[in-house]
């Protein structure tokens, strides 16, 4: 069973990655005849999750140590 937290990270970088030019939050934001829409902020808040996620997790969970192997 995976960590909730773990789960709901996996799920920000899923909708981060997702963004494009053309979706909510990809976009820039605009106001037009007195209503706006906050691209931007979307966008910065998912990061600012992500952030939050990252540091609980790494509190919460074990260290672990990965080796990488180069090859030549």
């Amino acid at each position: 069973m995976s960590h909730p937290l773990v789960t709901r990270r996996s799920v920000i970088l899923a909708e981060l990655e997702a963004l494009t030019a053309t979706s909510p939050g990809g976009k820039p934001s605009y106001q037009i005849d007195g209503q706006s829409v906050d691209h931007t902020a979307y966008r910065l808040s998912l990061y600012q999750e992500l952030e939050l996620l990252n540091r609980l997790l790494a509190a919460e969970l074990p260290a672990r140590e990965e080796l990488e192997r180069g090859v030549t």
